[in-house]
């Protein structure tokens, strides 16, 4: 609890701020699986539904 007392946004700005090259490979790594789910359990089930097979 006292790690919480000690937050600050100027200080989550900063800390964001210098991780910003690896939050952003987080990020596209999180869209990649994102969309290959979606693809995966949305998309082909309905081109496979509208093809009849």
């Amino acid at each position: 609890m006292q790690a919480m007392s000690n937050w600050s946004p100027r200080h989550a700005l900063k800390t964001l701020s210098a991780r910003k090259k690896e939050l952003f490979w987080v990020w596209i790594a999180y869209q990649s699986v994102k969309g290959l789910i979606t693809t995966s359990l949305i998309w082909v089930p309905l081109v496979l539904l509208w093809l009849g097979r």
